[in-house]
């Protein structure tokens, strides 16, 4: 699994909407839907935030493995 599909099967996961995991990542909601696409990545500063609001690590965030 890459990491677009993996970001968004973690929010599904939740059950939290676009807009809920942008507003804890202070972007856009756009920002979250074009992670989720593929067609943008988040930068190297955001992984921990990512990782952290769903309380797994980064090498699980990236490949949906530990």
């Amino acid at each position: 699994m890459n990491f677009s599909e993996n970001l968004r099967e973690l929010r599904k996961a939740k059950d939290i909407k676009q807009e809920v995991l942008a507003e804890n990542l202070n972007v856009s909601r756009q920002t979250v839907s074009k992670w989720e696409n593929g067609t943008t990545r988040p930068s190297i500063c955001q992984l921990p935030k990512i990782a952290n609001f769903y309380k797994i690590t980064i090498q699980k965030l990236l490949t949906g493995k530990e």
